[in-house]
């Protein structure tokens, strides 16, 4: 049995043919169709054959370019999505890895890689502790995980197109930040568990900011994203507003300013 995945990357200020995910792994398996899409503010001209370009100068976030793609793979019959952006290095050979697992545990609906960041930490699949991530210097790899445990990032998903409906798609409103941890809660209710490949990736770590302004102005992203995260119990709603209280905090000190806090009640709370 043939099965058929949708390469599905996200660009935003980047040249298709220059970003990382191209150069590592679709450059390299031109069998593969590729689904892009471009949040950039000016499109850019792409004429491989095996390409759907898609540009949106409005910017509206992942989630909802992830929704456009998987709506495009189930009219065109695609089995399954991967996900990648633009940042994401891809080893030799991963794509045998997940062809091979996905045919060997055809229970499975959701297989990841394990993402580095450097020669020490993983950044995903991490374990969550009251809606906090952090990077670990050991993950599980080449098993079978509970989604419960772990969660996993965007970038290196390869979903089911039919689990992907199942659980609803990404929640548009959470458009940036928190936008896989928030897929992965819809996905467990379906189904509990994924795949590590042993296969790695490596993911730059957009997080390190030290300008001022752009630390501000990501905040700002980070609170619109953050304030539509479904919240299921008051637990899960105090946990989410810890992770941007910390983040505005830090901020606050980092930067000796008062501004971080005058986002957070302007964008998070209002």
């Amino acid at each position: 049995m043939v099965m058929v995945i949708l390469f599905v990357i996200v660009l935003y200020k980047c040249q298709y043919h220059d970003c990382k995910s191209y150069r590592t792994l679709i450059s390299k398996s031109d069998k593969n169709h590729v689904f892009i899409y471009d949040n950039s503010p000016d499109p850019q001209s792409v004429t491989d054959l095996n390409v759907t370009y898609i540009h949106d100068p409005t910017n509206r976030g992942i989630s909802h370019a992830y929704n456009v793609a998987a709506d495009y793979a189930r009219r065109q019959n695609y089995d399954w999505l991967l996900l990648m952006d633009q940042d994401t290095t891809f080893s030799e050979g991963i794509m045998d890895d997940y062809l091979g697992h996905i045919f060997s545990h055809p229970e499975v609906r959701l297989f990841v890689p394990p993402v580095r960041v450097d020669s020490l930490f993983y950044m995903s699949p991490v374990k969550l502790f009251w809606k906090f991530g952090f990077l670990s210097k050991c993950i599980p790899s080449g098993q079978v995980i509970s989604l419960y445990d772990y969660s996993p990032i965007n970038s290196g998903m390869c979903i089911s197109v039919d689990a992907f409906f199942e659980c609803g798609g990404y929640n548009e409103n959470v458009f940036l930040d928190y936008s896989d941890y928030q897929f992965i809660e819809r996905f467990r209710k379906r189904y509990s568990n994924c795949y590590v490949l042993e296969t790695c990736v490596y993911q730059d770590f957009s997080v390190v900011v030290d300008n001022r302004d752009k630390s501000m102005k990501r905040l700002v992203m980070f609170c619109k994203s953050l304030k539509h995260f479904e919240r299921n119990s008051i637990l899960d709603s105090l946990g989410i507003d810890l992770v941007v209280i910390k983040r505005s905090l830090s901020l606050m000190v980092k930067y000796k300013s008062l501004r971080p806090l005058d986002i957070f009640f302007k964008f998070y709370i209002n």
